[in-house]
């Protein structure tokens, strides 16, 4: 019996020599034998079920160590993630264990930092993909340990990991992962952050995805924030114009005009903008039998606009023509009437030919802009595309037409025998 008994305790002896602890698997991390430490927590963790928080930090401690060890981090690409979520373990069995306690909740720090510079060094080498995927682990590491008000070297995450998120957001987005991309920008927008100018990038893309997707509430949403934030970028302006024009509310598309121009009161291309817009709304798009209510304002604004791009002869062809057309749509609209009337009363006499009278003075106004376009056009030949062709064709019915008008039978021959040369 006495045998049995020192027979037994050897082997126990033995036993007790060969159990490893998470102090060993520190040692080695000390002795640079990494191979070694991550052998002895594999051991210690591979029942998932492990209740030493000890053993679970020391897990965290040796895969952070992996991450960086140039001959064995290849072998654990995901080394980070496991590191932290071995420390969530260990937190979570017990955060008042000695062995956390004695780390400061460094291990979960050096394991978010490691993911975001792998997150920063994918994005340097163009590698989007593998940017976005570290970027969006590191905000969960974020979020985690916000969650739990950690905090290492008065460090600690706040409740929007403001450049985390953006970058993930700017990793989607460049990879046309719009609804990502949407996802994690909008986090900054309702948080109101901003002011500088990168940070520009979250609301003008949340105002395109959501003018894409028709969504008005979150268009309106997104286009209001980005002119709070950043109230001096047209961008929010000219995309309401494309919104507002896209949908024919005519009011905004011509408030959105008027915020432009103010904004860029020197940009001719604005005001030309703003009055083909206009005409367009008072010509092309009005489909009713009578002119809208408030034509009489708009015509003015066409005038105001063109004359500035008149004055410094900008896009003479655009602007000649679309005053061109206004002054000879506005003389139309007076002959129109005029030939409605049939009675030979003096009084419907007299009144047909103020009308004529009218139509007359507005032809006047429009014939030297229609022969300025009819002059540009002609002096470019055969070098003028279809549309061009088919403008030329028109400018010649209107100097018919209103030369027709004058009296002078000869100029309205000179057009006519002009436009048929063009059949």
């Amino acid at each position: 019996m006495q045998k049995l008994f020192l027979a037994i305790a050897v082997i126990f002896a033995a036993l007790i020599v060969k159990a490893q602890t998470p102090q060993d698997a520190q040692k080695a991390i000390e002795g640079k034998k990494l191979d070694k430490a991550k052998e002895i927590v594999d051991k210690l963790t591979a029942d998932p079920n492990q209740k030493s928080a000890y053993a679970w930090l020391a897990k965290a401690q040796v895969y952070n160590a992996l991450a960086i060890d140039d001959k064995l981090k290849t072998t654990v690409p995901d080394a980070y993630e496991q590191a932290f979520e071995a420390y969530k373990k260990a937190y979570e069995l017990d955060p008042n264990d000695n062995s956390i306690k004695l780390d400061f909740f460094k291990t979960p720090f050096v394991s978010y930092e490691g993911e975001a510079n792998k997150a920063a060094q994918a994005y340097q080498a163009n590698n989007m993909a593998g940017a976005l995927e570290g970027y969006k682990k590191t905000i969960e590491f974020g979020s985690w340990l916000n969650e739990k008000h950690l905090s290492f070297n008065n460090f600690s995450v706040p409740a929007v990991d403001t450049s985390m998120v953006f970058m993930a957001g700017f990793t989607a987005m460049k990879q046309d992962k719009s609804d990502d991309a949407a996802k994690y920008f909008s986090r900054l927008a309702d948080a109101k952050i901003g002011k500088e100018p990168d940070y520009v990038i979250p609301y003008q893309f949340l105002t395109s995805y959501y003018k894409t997707k028709k969504d008005e509430a979150n268009f309106n949403k997104y286009l209001d924030l980005g002119r709070q934030i950043y109230p001096n970028d047209s961008y929010f302006v000219t995309i309401k114009i494309d919104q507002a024009r896209e949908s024919n509310n005519y009011p905004e598309l011509f408030s959105a005009y008027e915020q432009l121009i103010a904004m860029q009161p020197d940009s001719l291309n604005n005001s030309l903008s703003y009055a083909s817009e206009m005409f367009d709304y008072l010509y092309i798009k009005n489909t009713a039998d009578k002119k809208p209510a408030d034509y009489d304002a708009i015509a003015a604004k066409i005038e105001a606009n063109i004359k500035k791009t008149l004055a410094k002869d900008y896009e003479p062809l655009s602007s000649n023509l679309i005053i061109a057309q206004l002054y000879y749509n506005q003389g139309l609209d007076q002959v129109n009437e005029a030939e409605k009337i049939k009675s030979t009363k003096p009084d419907d006499v007299k009144k047909k030919n103020d009308l004529k009278a009218k139509a007359i003075t507005k032809y006047d106004q429009a014939l030297p802009y229609t022969e300025k376009v009819t002059a540009l056009l002609e002096a470019k030949g055969t070098a003028t595309n279809g549309r061009e062709k088919h403008t030329l064709k028109n400018m010649y019915i209107m100097l018919g037409d209103m030369y027709t008008a004058k009296g002078d039978k000869a100029k309205a021959a000179e057009y006519d025998k002009k436009y048929s040369a063009m059949k």
